[in-house]
């Protein structure tokens, strides 16, 4: 223990910045634009827009040359847990009870970040990029340049 603090924590995401992503994720319509971000993954500044996971797979797996099944199949898939997601917090907000399936889109932890037009310091520009939540060290809520 460092000062009180589990050193397990220094290896979970930021609880706030997990909650964002989290509400992000359960978007059932398309980001645009997205939330400009700006994070710091291993030494690198990244910047992009956050939008939901479902909406990653499908920009992705529509690149020009890059159709590609499972892509298709993963975006249609996320698409879906996001739309369950959403619709048991109606549920449970209009005080009913949510379905199994519903609870595990839900309870689903947000493991991973994703960027549109993402920028790394290293000169790479403009792609779709995925990064896993728990390596985010830093972040502020727009880039830079906006």
């Amino acid at each position: 223990m460092l000062d009180g603090t589990d050193a397990r924590d220094w290896f979970e995401p930021d609880s706030v910045l997990a909650t964002y992503v989290a509400l992000m994720d359960q978007l059932t319509e398309r980001a645009e634009p997205g939330i400009k971000l700006s994070l710091t993954v291993g030494g690198l500044v990244v910047t992009g827009e956050l939008i939901p996971q479902w909406q990653w797979f499908a920009e992705v797996s529509a690149l020009s040359n890059y159709e590609d099944a499972f892509y298709t199949g993963m975006a249609e898939y996320v698409k879906e847990q996001s739309d369950l997601a959403h619709e048991a917090v109606k549920v449970r907000d209009a005080g009913h009870e949510v379905s199994h399936k519903q609870h595990l889109a839900l309870s689903a932890p947000t493991k991973y970040i994703h960027l549109r037009n993402a920028r790394v310091s290293t000169g790479n520009e403009g792609s779709l990029w995925r990064g896993r939540l728990s390596d985010v060290s830093g972040w502020s809520p727009a880039s830079p340049t906006a």
